[in-house]
């Protein structure tokens, strides 16, 4: 049914196809032939004796296939070939275990030819610091799927103590399989700079978020505040605080503007917005002072506040003379202001 092809003699068809197509590949992609590779080996595989060089394109859009014609002999076929290229690849410069970190000198480059669909490392920055999730040994070509997914960690040189400003010089990091780190040591070195230890901590501890904080402003009571009493310098300070602030913290003196406690507060609780009541800057039921400008003269009475107001809002007041009801504008404590 069929005959093995010879392939020993110089003018054997299969040999000089196999030229052709290296011939002409080696022309498109500007390589030398020893690069590339033709797969036509099987004894099965008949190539006629083509009157004319073989016609070779590359196949299905890929440089992995080539088609092969012959028009004398009416004949085709498809054929893969691998192409090599030069390369630079990182080998192992020395035996190593699983859990060793790659340094720069547990590695080396080499120089050789290889197939295009080579996965290994050409890079240094991709292996250093890499931990080896199994061993390898000395020559093996570095690859990717050797490694560990890792993340650093940072661990204490010496004992520290609480309120201690914690600064990188203190740290060693250390490189550490993911699956073996918790979420709470995992962060980025920057976000402990000007950062104060909330804990005493001893050599060797494995740093985590909760250990330090950063210093955030906030207002904090000085001296006991009794229900209903105002807050003001004399009771209140700002301070640079390294707890977790409340959401509704109070941070700037000016947010306590006529503020008032709604419960009792002890020196050094951090005062929060739900811990005060803000005075209104007229108050109803309470006499207040309406004023009418003109450009000539400004009349100013006295008048009765029929509901609160905070600057800028428009309450009703009655005249105390005449008690007629009238819209005016708050614009500051106890005073409004009646506008066209």
């Amino acid at each position: 049914m069929s005959h093995a092809q010879d392939t020993n003699t110089e003018q054997d068809p299969k040999s000089r196809l196999v030229e052709n197509v290296k011939s002409w590949v080696a022309s498109e992609e500007g390589i030398d032939t020893s690069y590339i590779e033709v797969q036509a080996n099987d004894r099965r595989f008949i190539v006629p004796d083509c009157a004319a060089e073989f016609e070779v394109t590359f196949a299905f859009g890929s440089k992995s296939n080539v088609q092969v014609n012959c028009d004398s002999e009416d004949w085709q076929a498809v054929l893969r070939i691998q192409i090599r290229e030069d390369t630079e690849t990182l080998v192992y410069a020395r035996n190593l275990g699983q859990g060793d970190v790659i340094s720069a000198e547990d590695v080396e480059i080499t120089r050789g030819s290889s197939f295009l669909s080579n996965n290994g490392v050409d890079n240094l920055s991709e292996a250093e610091g890499q931990l080896l999730q199994l061993d390898v040994e000395k020559g093996q070509v570095v690859n990717l799927n050797h490694f560990a997914d890792t993340l650093t960690i940072f661990v204490t040189k010496q004992e520290l103590k609480q309120g201690q400003t914690l600064v990188a010089s203190m740290l060693d990091p250390v490189v550490a399989p993911a699956s073996e780190t918790l979420f709470e040591q995992r962060f980025d070195i920057s976000a402990t700079l000007n950062s104060i230890l909330t804990r005493d901590l001893a050599a060797g501890t494995v740093l985590t978020k909760e250990d330090f904080a950063t210093s955030s402003p906030a207002i904090v009571v000085t001296r006991l505040i009794e229900r209903g009493s105002m807050i003001d310098p004399s009771n209140s300070q700002e301070q640079a605080v390294t707890v977790r602030l409340p959401n509704d913290a109070v941070t700037n003196p000016t947010q306590l503007n006529r503020a008032t406690a709604k419960r009792r507060l002890t020196p050094g609780t951090i005062i929060r917005f739900s811990d005060i009541t803000l005075q209104p800057h007229v108050v109803a039921d309470e006499s207040t002072t309406l004023q009418l400008k003109r450009s000539q003269f400004t009349l100013t009475m006295e008048a009765l506040a029929m509901e609160d107001g905070y600057i800028g809002d428009r309450i009703r007041v009655r005249n105390q003379e005449s008690g007629e009801i009238i819209y005016a504008t708050v614009i500051d404590i106890g005073l409004v202001e009646i506008r066209q």
